[in-house]
C-alpha cells in the first residue's frame, strides 16, 4: 500500500505542478527540506523512545516514516544544489543515470544479489560492504549509461517498456 500511495502522491505532485514550482525555486526546496529534517528528527526520537521502552508494535512503521523523510531531505538538498553553479556537474553525472533508471534499478538488484551470493559479500551485515558495493555498481552503471546513450536515445529496458506500453516498436536510436 505504501508504494501505491507514493506513486499516487508523485502523480498528484506532477499533475498539480508542485514539482515544477519547487524546482524553479531555491527557497522552496530549502524550506521543505528543513521541514522534512524536523519530521525526521521527531520520527527518530519516537522510534528510539519506542525501542527504549520495549514497544515494537509500530517500530517498523516509524522506521519506514523516518526513511521516507530522509529521502525527502536528500531530494530537497539535491534540488537546492541544482540552483547553484554545481548544476552542470550534477547534470553531467545524474542525467545518464536518470535516462536509464529502469535499466539501472533492475540491473542493480541483480548485481547486488550476485555480489552477495556469488562473491559472498556481506552486504546485509556490513554497512562498509554495502556502501562499497553500491559505489562500485553506481560507477559501473554511470559508465555504461554514458557509453550506451552515445548511440541510443534510451536504455534497453526503457525501450522494451515503451514497446510494451505503446503497442508498437519504438526507434532504437
Amino acid at each position: 500500500m505504501l508504494i501505491a500511495g507514493l506513486f499516487l502522491l508523485g502523480s498528484a505532485l506532477v499533475r498539480y505542478k508542485v514539482i515544477e514550482r519547487i524546482e524553479r525555486s531555491t527557497r522552496g526546496p530549502i524550506l521543505l527540506g528543513l521541514s522534512f529534517a524536523v519530521g525526521l528528527a521527531a520520527a527518530l526520537w519516537v522510534r528510539d523512545s519506542m525501542r527504549a521502552v520495549g514497544t515494537t508494535t509500530y517500530l517498523t512503521s516509524m522506521s519506514s516514516l523516518a526513511d521516507l523523510l530522509l529521502v525527502g531531505v536528500y531530494v530537497c538538498g539535491l534540488l537546492a544544489l541544482l540552483r547553484t553553479p554545481l548544476r552542470p556537474v550534477l547534470r553531467f553525472v545524474l542525467a545518464p543515470l536518470g535516462r536509464m533508471a529502469l535499466t539501472h534499478y533492475l540491473g542493480a538488484t541483480l548485481l547486488v544479489l550476485a555480489a552477495a551470493r556469488v562473491l559472498g559479500l556481506p552486504i546485509g551485515e556490513s554497512l562498509t560492504a554495502a556502501y562499497w558495493t553500491a559505489g562500485v555498481i553506481l560507477a559501473a552503471q554511470w559508465l555504461f549509461s554514458a557509453l550506451w546513450l552515445r548511440r541510443h536515445r534510451q536504455g534497453p529496458l526503457e525501450w522494451l517498456w515503451r514497446w510494451a506500453t505503446w503497442g508498437h516498436r519504438p526507434s532504437v536510436s
